[in-house]
């Protein structure tokens, strides 16, 4: 199948069943592609927040979601008819799926590669996502910055939302699904390839999510222990400074010389907390 971008080309193909790539509403070839191949045309340029399927009258509106390293996901929105195919979304989305478009036979043939595309896309994202986490892991021993704990959850959120498109996706392949009904048969074991691939994909981003998350609690559990740190150090010199700091006239008499200030004031509150340290070493080392 030919692939077009530009309304003389589509023009060109004549009654020969092709393939149109647009990238918003605005672009001209949208509405040759309606006019020329009676498809039911987008109304809206609004991002699509999850995909769906829906076929009437032999009419395909498909909407497809790429992963992708960032806040929102790819839209790639497909309007079929038996004349032609339209496909919308980003320059990136589009070039995503050209390959599988114009390698296609017919329309049908098209929508069903189309959609082993994103799930092959999916597959590369989460592959990306595997060796950052091996990456996350290999620093795991250590604190982590701020910085890199924050990017750990917004790595968590996305995984989230590749894990919840890539399982809708899954389910439009299912055989009990009108996608897969309206098929022939050899379309639908590709078909099943696609909610296999895509199932695939789901369960990948749900453990790496999993594991991010425990990175997430082990990071969080080192910060708590510094900070029980610091704060046991402080407790004998708090306990020092608060007793020593009250004005009674029997201290006043005595603590007047050197040797009483460093004796009370450094020596003791040091002995202190060599002697917490050791205790809490010795009480968390037993464990």
């Amino acid at each position: 199948m030919q692939v077009v971008d530009t309304v003389a080309a589509l023009e060109a193909l004549g009654d020969t069943p092709g393939c149109a790539f647009a990238r918003d509403l605005q672009d001209p070839v949208v509405e040759a592609a309606v006019r020329s191949w009676d498809i039911q045309g987008p109304c809206t340029d609004e991002l699509a927040r999850r995909p769906f399927a829906h076929l009437t009258g032999g009419r395909l509106e498909l909407v497809l979601l790429l992963p992708d390293h960032g806040a929102q996901h790819l839209t790639v929105r497909i309007h079929a008819a038996a004349a032609g195919v339209l496909v919308m979304g980003a320059p990136e989305a589009l070039e995503a799926v050209r390959a599988e478009a114009g390698a296609a036979d017919g329309v049908r043939e098209a929508v069903v590669g189309m959609l082993l595309a994103v799930a092959r896309r999916g597959e590369e994202v989460l592959d990306g996502f595997e060796d950052e986490s091996e990456r996350f892991e290999d620093r795991a021993d250590g604190y982590a910055a701020s910085a890199q704990r924050r990017l750990l959850g917004r790595r968590r959120a996305e995984l989230f939302r590749i894990q919840e498109a890539q399982a809708a996706m899954h389910r439009l392949c299912l055989p009990e699904e009108q996608l897969s009904q309206e098929l022939p048969k050899e379309l639908r074991h590709r078909l099943r390839r696609a909610a296999v691939e895509f199932e695939a994909n789901g369960s990948a981003a749900a453990r790496l999510h999993t594991v991010l998350g425990d990175l997430l609690a082990e990071q969080g559990a080192i910060v708590n222990e510094r900070l029980t740190l610091v704060a046991t150090i402080f407790l004998p010199l708090t306990l020092a400074t608060g007793f020593f700091g009250m004005n009674f006239a029997w201290m006043q008499e005595r603590t007047g010389s050197a040797g009483a200030f460093v004796l009370l004031g450094i020596v003791l509150p040091a002995l202190a907390t060599v002697i917490t340290l050791v205790v809490v070493r010795r009480l968390t080392g037993s464990r």
